[in-house]
């Protein structure tokens, strides 16, 4: 397998395995896929990762759906882009469940990928 699908297979698993986290409610392992400075864009704006942990921990995250990974890997970082439907509730409202495109950033910091930023 080449050095391209490989990273492809590394990048997709990161991120179905942070959703799943999400998911489980696995808050611990969640964070620890976080760089400390990590960045978090979202429709609210802006946060780091304090602020983007809270957040999460309010998401109430049904079925998921991924489609169309796109992976590139500059140096020791994976810039990742793929498009997300879910099933998620907040505030007792249900939000779109169409897909929507996001882009994260993973760091290879002490032989493993932390995300770095996400939008």
């Amino acid at each position: 397998m080449s050095d391209q699908k490989n990273i492809e297979i590394e990048a997709e698993e990161l991120e179905r395995l942070s959703v799943q986290l999400i998911q489980d409610k696995n808050w611990g392992a969640l964070e620890k896929m976080l760089a400390p400075s990590c960045q978090f864009v979202s429709a609210q704006g802006a946060c780091d990762k304090e602020s983007a942990m809270r957040l999460m921990k309010e998401m109430h995250l049904g079925p998921v759906k991924f489609k169309d990974f796109k992976v590139t890997q500059a140096e020791d970082n994976l810039i990742v882009s793929f498009w997300i439907a879910a099933l998620e509730y907040r505030d007792g409202k249900e939000l779109s469940p169409d897909y929507s495109p996001r882009l994260s950033v993973w760091k290879k910091i002490d032989g493993q990928y932390l995300c770095i930023a996400y939008a």
